[in-house]
C-alpha cells in the first residue's frame, strides 16, 4: 500500500512516536522487520512495548498489505487486550483519515475505505481459543460453555470434596498440608484451592496424569484421594460439556494437532504474543502450532516479554519458557530463526528511579542466572520536563504510627500545599488534585490477617480520602455480602428448615449463615422506609409468606437472581458505592455462572402438587451458591477490577499493578514484619520453595519439562526479587518505600538483602528517609 518511509513519517508526524532509526534503533528494528522475521522481544519496563505491537500490527497492514483477518495477537489479561485492540483501532483510523486527506494517495483511498480493523483476531488466549472454537465448530456440534475462574473452586467443592466427603478425609488433608508447607490457616476452601492448582498444573505442565498417579500412590495415601476428587471434577463438567480455562485451551491444542481447525490456520500469517513470561507449556505448545502454520503461510511470530516481570507461578507460569524461547523456538520450529531484540529504553520513570530498579535487579549474583543472557540494564529515555525526584523512605515503629503517618503526607501532596523534600515540592497533580495519580502497592490488600489489623485497614480508617480497596476483605466478610446474603436466605428459607435439614453442612458455612441472616436483620431494623409503596419489609415477609405483590398468584419459578436484583434497591451501599458494586458483581456472577452447572439452573420451583421440589432447588441453591460464598471459595478477583475509580486513593495488590504505572507510588516492603519471625519468611526472604515451587517439584517428574533446574528455594528468590522490581518499577515520578524500623535487623529481599545473607543496601542509605 505505501512504503515504510512514508509510514514511519506518518507515525511520527501524526502519532507522536518517535521510531526513527537515530531516537530509537531497537524499536525501529522491531517495527520495520519483513513478515517473515520471528523475533523475541526482551521489553523492560516503560519501554513501550504495546507501541511497538501496535505499530508492528499497523505496518503489516499498511506497509506489507496483510489482510488484517491474517493477523492473531494475544495478551495476558482482558484488560491489556482491550487497551491493545483500542489503540490499534485508534491509530490504525489515525493514519488512515490522513492517507485519505492526501492527494497522493488517491489510487488506494478506496482499498482504505474497505481496510476493517476489527478482523484482526485479538484477545487473551482464552478468549480467542473459545471464539476460534466457536466460529469452527463442526456442524451440529454445541459450542464451548466456559465457566469463569471464580466459580471453579465451587464446582470443586461440590463436584469433588464433598464427594463421599473427601473434605473429611484424614489421609488428604495431610497430603495437601505437607504440600502446602504447613497447617497455619488450612481449611476446606484452602483444600479446594490446592486440588485446582494440582489440576491446573498437570494441563499447564502437560503432566502424564496416570501416570503421576501411578508413581504417586505409594509415596503417600492422600494423593489417591486427590486424584479420585480431581477426577470426579473432570468427569462432571465433561458429562455437561463445560470447560474450565486450563480444559478449554487443552481442547484448542488438540483440535490444532489433529487437524479440526485447519479451515482457520490456513488463512494465518502473523502471530504475536504479549506478556509472553508468563506463559505455560500448555500455551507453548499452542503458540508453536500457530507459528508453524503462519510459517508456512509466509508469516512469523513475535513475542514480547520480560522475565523480571514473571510473577504468576503460583497460576503455573513457567519463566525458563521464555528464558530458553530461541533454543525452544528452533529445537521445535525449523527453519525459522528469531531475532533477538532488546527494547530497554524505559520512558515512563524518572533516571532515579531507573537507576534504583536497575541496581535492585542486579544486587543478588544469584538472581542473575535466572535471568535472559547479556540482558542489558534499562536506559532513562523519559523526555523533560520533570522533576528528578531522590527514592525516599518512610519507616515508623509500628503500624499504626506508619498509617497516621502516611495519611498525613498522602493528604499533603494530594489536597494540600504538596510535601517538600530537599529542594523539591512532591505535589500530586496540582491542577486537579486528584487521588488516582496515587497507588499503595502491597503483597497483599488484605486489611485483616485474622485478628491483625494491616496497613490498608488504618490507611481506611485514617485517610481523608476514599480509599479504593475492594480485596481488603473477604468477600464472605463484607457487611454488603452479608446483607445481601442474609436477606435472601431470610427470603428463601426464614425458619432455617432447609438449612437445618442438610446433612454435614461445613461449620464455616453454618456460621456464616448465622452472621448474614443477623446483619440482614440488624439492617432490616434500621432501614429506613422508603417513599415507594412497597418498603424492604413489606418485600422480604411477602416472600417469606410467598404471598405476591401486585399479583394474583405466586411464580412457579423464580430466577435466584430476579430476587437478588429486587432486594439491590433496598441496599444504597450496592448501588451507589464502587466497592459495594464490586461486592455485588462478584455475587450476582457467582449465581448467573453456577446456573450452567445446578441441577436447578439457579431458579427456586414452587409447585403445591410437588411441594418437595421447593426444598430441593433451595438446596441446590445452599450447596452451589451460599456454601461457595459462604467457605471463602469465590473471591473478588482482577476481571472485576477492570477500571479503577477516578476519586479515590487505588490500595492494590503488586500483581494487580502489573502493566500499570502511576506518577506517585507507594510500596510497602516490610509494614508486616515486627519481628525475625519464619512464619513470614516466605514473603521477604525465602528459607524454602514455598508452596508453588513444592508444586512445581511434585507434579514435573511426569511432565515433558521434567523437574526444575534451579532448587525451590533459588526459585523462591527469584520470584520475590521480581515482585518488587514489578512495584518499583511502576513509579513514574515519586517511589516511596515504608515499613517499620525493624528493617535493619530484618533480613528483607525488598530492603536489598540478597541470597548470601549479604546487605549491599545496609541502612537504606541509598534513599531519603521522611
Amino acid at each position: 500500500m505505501i512504503n515504510w518511509d512514508t509510514y514511519q513519517q506518518l507515525v511520527i508526524e501524526h502519532l507522536n512516536r518517535k521510531i526513527s532509526s537515530e531516537d530509537n534503533p531497537d524499536q525501529n528494528q522491531a517495527i520495520s522487520a519483513p513478515t517473515t522475521e520471528s523475533q523475541f522481544l526482551v521489553a523492560g519496563p516503560g519501554s513501550g512495548k504495546t507501541t511497538v505491537m501496535v505499530l508492528k500490527i499497523l505496518k503489516f497492514i499498511y506497509v506489507d498489505d496483510v489482510h488484517p483477518s491474517s493477523i492473531l495477537a494475544t495478551t495476558f489479561t482482558r484488560k491489556a487486550a482491550s487497551e491493545l485492540r483500542s489503540r490499534i483501532l485508534s491509530w490504525g483510523d489515525e493514519i488512515r483519515q490522513v492517507l485519505l486527506k492526501t492527494p497522493e494517495f488517491k489510487g488506494i483511498h478506496p482499498h482504505l475505505r474497505r481496510l476493517d480493523f476489527n478482523q484482526i483476531i485479538t484477545g487473551t488466549l482464552d478468549s480467542i481459543s473459545q471464539d476460534i472454537l466457536k466460529i469452527h465448530r463442526a456442524p451440529g456440534a454445541a459450542p464451548p460453555v466456559v465457566i469463569q475462574d471464580f466459580v471453579t473452586s465451587a464446582l470443586m467443592l461440590n463436584m469433588g470434596l464433598f464427594k463421599e466427603e473427601k473434605h473429611h478425609n484424614e489421609d488428604l488433608r495431610d497430603y495437601l498440608i505437607k504440600l502446602r508447607g504447613g497447617a497455619f490457616g488450612f481449611n476446606t476452601n484452602e483444600m479446594c484451592k490446592q486440588l485446582l492448582e494440582i489440576k491446573d498444573r498437570v494441563y499447564y505442565d502437560q503432566v502424564e496424569w496416570d501416570q503421576l498417579a501411578r508413581e504417586k500412590q505409594h509415596q503417600h495415601p492422600g494423593f489417591e484421594v486427590a486424584y479420585q476428587a480431581i477426577n470426579d471434577y473432570l468427569c462432571e463438567l465433561e458429562s455437561r460439556s463445560l470447560y474450565d480455562f486450563a480444559m478449554l485451551e487443552a481442547e484448542f491444542l488438540d483440535q490444532l494437532k489433529t487437524g479440526k481447525l485447519d479451515d482457520f490456520l490456513e488463512g494465518l500469517k502473523l502471530i504475536l504474543v504479549d506478556e509472553y513470561q508468563d506463559s505455560n507449556l500448555l500455551q507453548e505448545q499452542i503458540y508453536f502450532q500457530l507459528a508453524r502454520a503462519a510459517i508456512n503461510n509466509g508469516g512469523s511470530m513475535t513475542v514480547v516479554g520480560d522475565d523480571d516481570q514473571s510473577l504468576y507461578r503460583f497460576r503455573g507460569a513457567t519463566v525458563d519458557l521464555f528464558t530458553n524461547f530461541l533454543k525452544r523456538f528452533t529445537t521445535q520450529i525449523q527453519g525459522n530463526q528469531p531475532v533477538l531484540i532488546h527494547l530497554s529504553q524505559n520512558y515512563r520513570s524518572t533516571k532515579n528511579i531507573v537507576k534504583f530498579c536497575n541496581a535492585f535487579s542486579q544486587l543478588d549474583s544469584g538472581f542473575q542466572t535466572a535471568r535472559v543472557n547479556d540482558k542489558p540494564a534499562i536506559q532513562p529515555e523519559r523526555s523533560p520536563p520533570f522533576t528528578d525526584f531522590p527514592v525516599l523512605g518512610m519507616f515508623r515503629k509500628d503500624v499504626e504510627t506508619l498509617a497516621c503517618d502516611l495519611s498525613q503526607f498522602i493528604e499533603q501532596v494530594v489536597c494540600k500545599d504538596g510535601y517538600r523534600v530537599q529542594d523539591h515540592l512532591i505535589k500530586v497533580n496540582p491542577d486537579e488534585g486528584s487521588p488516582t495519580d496515587l497507588s499503595i502497592l502491597l503483597s497483599s490488600p488484605q486489611e485483616r490477617a485474622y485478628k491483625n489489623k494491616k496497613l490498608p485497614y488504618y490507611l481506611r480508617e485514617k485517610l481523608q480520602i476514599p480509599i479504593f480497596n475492594p480485596r481488603g476483605q473477604s468477600l464472605e466478610r463484607t457487611w454488603e455480602t452479608q446483607v445481601m446474603c442474609g436477606l435472601m436466605l431470610d427470603c428463601i428459607d426464614p425458619e432455617c428448615h432447609v438449612q437445618d435439614s442438610i446433612e454435614k453442612l461445613p461449620s464455616t458455612a453454618k456460621n456464616n449463615f448465622k452472621n448474614w441472616r443477623k446483619t440482614a436483620r440488624e439492617y432490616l431494623k434500621t432501614n429506613p422506609e422508603p417513599s415507594s409503596p412497597v418498603s424492604l419489609t413489606l418485600f422480604v415477609e411477602a416472600w417469606q409468606k410467598r404471598q405476591p405483590l401486585g399479583r394474583k398468584t405466586w411464580k412457579k419459578t423464580v430466577p435466584l437472581l430476579d430476587l437478588a436484583y429486587k432486594l439491590v434497591t433496598w441496599i444504597p451501599n450496592l448501588q451507589d458505592d464502587v466497592e459495594g458494586l464490586v461486592y455485588l458483581e462478584a455475587i450476582t456472577r457467582t449465581i448467573s455462572e453456577t446456573a450452567l452447572f445446578s441441577y436447578y439452573a439457579g431458579e427456586l420451583v414452587f409447585d403445591e402438587e410437588d411441594p418437595d421440589l421447593e426444598c430441593y432447588s433451595i438446596k441446590d441453591a445452599y450447596w452451589n451458591i451460599f456454601v461457595p460464598l459462604a467457605t471463602g471459595a469465590i473471591k473478588v478477583d482482577e476481571g472485576l477490577l477492570d477500571t479503577l475509580p477516578d476519586n479515590r486513593i487505588n490500595i492494590m495488590s503488586i500483581h494487580q499493578s502489573k502493566g500499570l504505572e502511576f506518577p506517585l507510588v507507594i510500596v510497602d516492603v516490610g509494614s508486616d514484619f515486627r519481628t525475625n519471625h519464619r512464619m513470614n519468611a516466605f514473603k521477604r526472604f525465602p528459607d524454602d520453595g514455598g508452596k508453588s515451587c513444592t508444586m512445581e517439584d511434585e507434579i514435573r517428574s511426569c511432565s515433558p519439562l521434567g523437574t526444575p533446574q534451579r532448587l525451590g528455594k533459588e526459585r523462591a528468590f527469584d520470584d520475590l526479587t521480581r515482585h518488587y522490581f514489578v512495584a518499583y518499577s511502576r513509579a513514574q515520578d515519586i517511589l516511596l518505600l515504608v515499613g517499620l524500623t525493624t528493617y535493619p535487623d530484618i533480613p528483607n529481599v525488598a530492603t536489598g538483602w540478597i541470597r548470601n545473607g549479604n546487605w549491599p543496601w545496609e541502612g537504606l542509605d541509598n534513599i531519603i528517609m521522611i
